[in-house]
C-alpha cells in the first residue's frame, strides 16, 4: 500500500499511541515530509514534568522496531522524535490541562483592564476558558479568560 502524507500520519499514530502510553508519554504532533519513498516523520512527545532525551530515544527505538515488523515494505521511513520545547505554544484544551499550576504568558485579542498580555499562574481550565492568578500585580484575584479571547498562549520560562 502506498502512503500519502495524511494516511501515513494516521498509521504512525495508530502504531505509536500504544507505545507512547506504555512509556508514559503522549504524542502531540506527527508531521510527514519528504519523498513518499523515503519520508521523514517528525513526532513531538510530551508528558507531565517534560520529556527528556531518554524518553525520546526509548520511544524512537520502540517505534522503529515495531514499524519495521508491521510495515517492512516501508522501512525506509526516517523518524525524528523530540520534545515540544520549554516555551511551546499552548493551543488545545489538553495543552492547558497539562500545565495547570505553571506560569503562562497569554496574549489577548482585546485588552482586559488596559492589558493586552497577562502573565499569570494557571489555576483552572474549563470548557469556557482558563483562570489565572495575575503575577504582574499585587492582586491575587483570579482572572477568567474565555477561549475566544486568547490570541496566543505559551509557558513563561523564568531563568
Amino acid at each position: 500500500m502506498a502512503f500519502t502524507a495524511e494516511n501515513l500520519e494516521q498509521t504512525i499514530r495508530q502504531v505509536g499511541e500504544p507505545i507512547a502510553r506504555a512509556l508514559g508519554v503522549e504524542i502531540l504532533e506527527v508531521q510527514c515530509t519528504g519523498r513518499p519513498a523515503n519520508p521523514l516523520v517528525r513526532l513531538i512527545l510530551d508528558k507531565k514534568g517534560g520529556v527528556g532525551i531518554e524518553d525520546c530515544e526509548q520511544f524512537h527505538q520502540s517505534l522503529r522496531r515495531t514499524w519495521e515488523v508491521l510495515h517492512p515494505e516501508h522501512s525506509m521511513c526516517r523518524f525524528e522524535v523530540s520534545s515540544p520545547g520549554l516555551d511551546r505554544p499552548l493551543r488545545e484544551l489538553r495543552d492547558f490541562q497539562r500545565v495547570v499550576g505553571e506560569l503562562l504568558r497569554v496574549t489577548l485579542r482585546n485588552p482586559m483592564n488596559k492589558h493586552s498580555v497577562i502573565l499569570g499562574r494557571l489555576t483552572t481550565v474549563t470548557d469556557s476558558g482558563i483562570h489565572l492568578i495575575d503575577e504582574q500585580s499585587n492582586n491575587t484575584e483570579e482572572i477568567c479568560v474565555a477561549w475566544a479571547d486568547i490570541a496566543k498562549a505559551r509557558l513563561e520560562i523564568k531563568i
